[in-house]
């Protein structure tokens, strides 16, 4: 659709279009000439969630974080719990009230309310002189939500540190008017809560949640709220009807939002700190098993540090299976040298030593030696008996002085069997003997020392693994003990930071309006006039660019799939300054130029040229088409020959290929003339009044008006006429005179979608014209029928579309002969770009 398309589509529907808003305009001042007047109110609160102060100094700056705090913040104000506490305080506050008070509410609403208002309400509230049952009275000065609530189920430990006791500045909190009591309010309050929790069919819960102008959810929710700018500060704005209930709403709104936003801030940093001190706690009785467990563990095997006792029981131990070691040699040395020297001494000297005295000192000197080494041994560690010590070294050395003098009064001989002297053997022997035993004595010590010693390594090494166990178990509860005190310094931290940033100031109280609020009146007649004129704007382009017609060349070319032979125009009644006549026959003239192009080759052979007239559906406008084409060819001095069907004759055939007779009457004869449009106001508002038919135009009227009998005949539809093979055929078979040799002959068929028709007939034709419709749907049955008509015929059918609008003939003819005014000409010049061409509009 082009520029000037639009402009005559707009210029078609120009009523309604003015119409439409005129009507919605005129209604809304109708509705509005009473207009009600509202109060507004603002208030402006300091946030600190942006740029201020926090305990935590690492602390960084987020910008989504930022904003999901305002977020938090404005859903807090818009919630449901906040709403419903604002309009109960609201309420009891008004209900207190012994009389109407302008600076909280007028006379008209306090009237209302009270009118309203049942007795068993009345009963709930609480007089400022009576004292509510277990409710402790407040200093009627002071306090302020915060303060009543918080006495509710909030005390403070006065030894705990807290920056809200550090806070002296003012919230700015509500006033309550003088006459009421502000323990008897809370009452109320909590008296009207419990009443409106009871149940959803009393008074409290029915103006909460209906439509009150006060004090429903639905007024307070119109509360406006919005962060100025990228600052700290939140501007919230009501409206009301009522000024002193416009400023007492904000107020508490105000009052109940930073209320509510401080505890939930505060409660979940709480629950946080409450989550660690109880880990803690926890933590802390199992590092407590644990060191309990080690200590026990220590007790019961004396150990006092097991890593140096350990280790000194590893070296003592070292040491034994040395000296151990070294006495089995020393042991096996001794007793070699004893028997050789036994050998070289002979088997007298053995009998002699083997006499009972020497051997009973042995004995004793080999008891007394162990006993030495004995105490010798034991001694590390431990307190030597010292008279002990010495006697039995004295007694050793006394029986060794025995055991020698005895044994050299035994021999007599002064040498060996070897010739060695018997004395050097006798002391070497004697020697020997008593080094023999005094190793061994000491080397059984030593075994009894390392049994001992094995049974404390019994001792000591699964007592290893154990502390080793136990400490790790007390390292890890110790590491955990410490990470949950971090984490719990780190919530308590955490916590402080939240009080502190939870701290929301009123830095700009709500005022008391004096002036109502500008009407919106004028902007909603404005916004009627253009609402009305974009829905008949937007309807009309819908219905423009949703229609389905074949409307011009382009389309129907497009939807038929056909070449255009011309258009014939819709005949109006009124065409203004338009030459109509001319542009029809102009049509006319340019139908049969294509006429012509076509049959061209026909010409040539002086034989007629057959045009074959026909369509899809009744009332497409074929007899006129073609009768007009017929009278322009008479007019331009060539011989006609239109046949048309007669219908009479389709009707009896019709009805007699009926089963049932009674159906006849259904079968109607085709109209000639198109009905006359509605000429209506609706007709002329919608611009339908501009399409009014002219009925006694001479370009509708029966061809038989003005064509001769010899121009203009009839044939029957019959048997016969479904045996016709050519058009010689078929004005022989209906004896059509033939007192002039035609140049043309024109032939009009019934529609071929509900008629037969004779294929040879059509095939024989030289050309065959679909008359359409422009106003009308092309159909997947119209294109199934045509479909069967091309394959019938040697050249593809052409289109004439019929009863086009006039402004769509200017793609024919180009711009139409019409007077214009200058400002038309000089606007279309503009809209084509077009400045130095004479265009016509």
């Amino acid at each position: 659709m082009t520029v000037i398309d639009l402009l005559r589509l707009l210029r078609k529907n120009i009523l309604l279009l003015l119409l439409t808003p005129i009507v919605l305009t005129a209604l809304v001042i109708y509705l509005t000439k009473t207009p009600t007047y509202t109060y507004s109110s603002e208030t402006m609160l300091y946030t600190g969630i942006a740029s201020g102060s926090s305990v935590e100094m690492d602390k960084t700056l987020s910008f989504f974080a930022t904003n999901t705090a305002f977020d938090n913040l404005i859903n807090v104000v818009k919630s449901r719990e906040t709403q419903t506490k604002v309009a109960i305080r609201l309420l009891a506050q008004h209900l207190m009230l012994p009389k109407a008070d302008p600076r909280y509410i007028s006379n008209v609403s306090f009237n209302n309310l009270r009118k309203i208002t049942p007795d068993y309400i009345q009963a709930l509230v609480v007089k400022s002189n009576d004292e509510p049952a277990g409710k402790q009275f407040v200093n009627n000065s002071g306090g302020n939500i915060v303060d009543s609530l918080v006495s509710k189920g909030e005390s403070a430990d006065s030894s705990t540190f807290s920056f809200s006791k550090l806070d002296t500045a003012s919230n700015n909190s509500i006033t309550l008017p003088h006459s009421i009591n502000r323990a008897a309010y809370e009452q109320t309050v909590k008296n009207l809560e419990q009443l409106m929790s009871c149940s959803d069919t009393n008074f409290v819960y029915k103006l909460l949640y209906f439509t009150h102008p006060n004090y429903s959810i639905k007024a307070i929710s119109s509360v406006n709220i919005q962060r100025i700018a990228s600052s700290d500060l939140v501007k919230l704005k009501y409206e009301s009807d009522d000024p002193g209930i416009c400023q007492q709403t904000l107020a508490l709104i105000t009052e109940v939002c930073i209320y509510n936003y401080k505890l939930i801030k505060e409660n979940r940093s709480d629950a946080v700190v409450k989550y660690f001190e109880y880990q803690l706690k926890l933590a802390a009785i199992k590092l407590k098993i644990g060191e309990d467990k080690l200590l026990k563990f220590n007790e019961d095997n004396n150990i006092i540090n097991y890593y140096e006792q350990s280790k000194a029981v590893a070296i003592v131990k070292e040491t034994l299976d040395g000296d151990y070691n070294n006495m089995q040699i020393k042991l096996a040395g001794t007793s070699a040298a004893i028997k050789r020297i036994e050998e070289k001494l002979g088997i007298q000297q053995q009998v002699q030593l083997k006499s009972s005295t020497v051997i009973d000192k042995r004995n004793q000197l080999s008891d007394i030696s162990s006993k030495i080494a004995t105490i010798e041994t034991l001694g590390s560690g431990r307190q030597i008996d010292e008279k002990l010590l010495a006697k039995l070294i004295t007694e050793s050395a006394r029986l060794k002085d025995e055991i020698r003098t005895s044994v050299n009064e035994l021999y007599n001989f002064t040498n060996s069997t070897d010739g060695l002297p018997v004395n050097k053997l006798l002391e070497d022997w004697i020697s020997n003997v008593i080094l023999f035993e005094d190793t061994k004595a000491g080397l059984g010590v030593l075994a009894d020392r390392i049994k001992e010693f094995q049974k404390q390594y019994a001792i000591y090494a699964p007592a290893g693994a154990n502390i080793k166990r136990i400490e790790r178990e007390i390292s890890v509860s110790e590491a955990e003990y410490l990470e949950i005190l971090h984490g719990l310094n780190l919530a308590k931290l955490k916590m402080q930071d939240a009080e502190l940033s939870s701290t929301i100031k009123a830095v700009d109280p709500p005022f008391f309006p004096l002036t109502p609020n500008p009407t919106k009146r004028k902007i909603l007649i404005i916004a009627a006039a253009l609402i009305g004129f974009l829905i008949v704007l937007t309807s009309i382009l819908a219905t423009e660019y949703f229609d389905d017609t074949l409307k011009n060349i382009e389309k129907a070319s497009r939807t038929i799939k056909l070449k255009i032979i011309g258009v014939f125009p819709k005949i109006l009644l009124r065409t203004g300054s338009l030459d109509f006549p001319f542009i029809t026959n102009r049509l006319l003239e340019l139908i049969i130029q294509q006429i012509d192009l076509i049959t061209i080759k026909k010409s040539e052979l002086d034989e007629p040229h057959t045009i074959l007239f026909l369509s899809s559906l009744n009332n497409e406008g074929k007899t006129v088409t073609a009768g007009n084409i017929a009278a322009k060819l008479k007019r331009q001095g060539k011989k006609v020959l239109f046949l048309n069907y007669s219908r009479n004759s389709l009707h009896s055939t019709e009805t007699s290929q009926i089963s049932n007779p009674a159906n006849a009457n259904t079968i109607s004869s085709p109209n000639i003339i198109p009905p006359s449009g509605n000429s209506g106001l609706f007709s002329r508002i919608t611009g339908k009044s501009k399409n009014q038919v002219e009925v006694s135009s001479p370009f509708l009227q029966d061809p038989a008006s003005y064509l001769e009998n010899k121009e203009y005949s009839h044939f029957q539809i019959n048997a016969e006429y479904f045996k016709t093979r050519n058009i010689k055929g078929l004005i022989e078979k209906n004896n059509i005179s033939s007192e002039i040799t035609p140049e043309y002959i024109i032939i009009e068929l019934p529609s071929i979608l509900y008629y037969s028709y004779p294929p040879q007939l059509v095939a024989s034709a030289d050309l065959v014209v679909l008359v359409c419709r422009a106003n009308r749907v092309w159909s997947s049955a119209d294109q199934g029928a045509l479909n069967n008509l091309k394959k019938i015929v040697t050249q593809e059918p052409l289109i004439l579309l019929n009863g086009i609008e006039l402004e769509v003939i200017e793609s024919v003819l180009g711009d139409l002969p019409k007077e214009r005014s200058w400002l038309r000409r000089t606007l279309k010049k503009l809209i084509r770009f077009q400045f130095n061409s004479r265009v016509q509009f």
